[in-house]
């Protein structure tokens, strides 16, 4: 059974014969009522399921960073979906064997129109990355750095989605001790202090924590 929201002219909830209504992002949306599938999977889905499964786990530690960094991507895309279409589409490399991998380099965890600094540097002191970026450009001066250390061997993130305002032009990210002997892959990104605008993420490389 299936209930009619807006009237005939409307979208629908619940399952009507192999058709299912429901509601994704203030949208009405109806899909197929799915099959168990018996046939083996094509070399190119094989390769499409496991680009998913890979980009879900890379992008599960980053949730709330996320929902800050892609709020803004589409009306009805944001957050971890909007990271996932988004990843999916530009952050892998293949290898020579036909598999693919994750590359760090090219995925973002925040996108938008925000300029980035001109400059944008880090480095390790102690068990803290200091962060530093050139100060000139347009930006408001309550905007804040966003900044990130993911941990790919355990699959752990660090994060502050308010580490200092812009205009500083430094910012400091302290390490858990047992982060130490890992190496991090490490970014920045830049928001409006109201959420209403971001920056695509920057990567800033390895760091390898004594």
């Amino acid at each position: 059974m299936a209930i009619l929201k807006n009237g005939a002219k409307g979208g629908f909830s619940g399952k009507v014969g192999s058709v299912i209504g429901y509601q994704l992002n203030g949208q009405d949306v109806i899909r197929g009522w799915s099959k168990k599938r018996t046939k083996k999977p094509s070399k190119l889905e094989q390769a499409n399921r496991d680009k998913f499964a890979q980009m879900q786990t890379w992008l599960k530690p980053l949730l709330d960073f996320l929902r800050v960094g892609f709020k803004n991507y589409a009306p009805t895309y944001q957050g971890f979906v909007a990271a996932k279409s988004y990843n999916s589409k530009h952050a892998f490399k293949q290898n020579a064997d036909e598999t693919y991998l994750i590359d760090p380099a090219l995925a973002l965890v925040s996108f938008g129109s925000m300029p980035l600094p001109q400059t944008i540097s880090m480095e390790l002191n102690g068990n803290e990355i200091v962060f530093n970026w050139s100060k000139e450009g347009n930006y408001q001066g309550i905007d804040q750095a966003m900044v990130l250390a993911y941990v790919p061997k355990t699959g752990e993130a660090v994060y502050d989605l308010a580490a200092a305002k812009r205009h500083t032009g430094t910012a400091i990210l302290p390490m858990p001790p047992n982060s130490a002997g890992h190496e991090v892959q490490v970014y920045i990104a830049f928001v409006a202090y109201d959420q209403s605008a971001q920056s695509n993420s920057y990567y800033l490389g390895v760091l390898s924590l004594t």
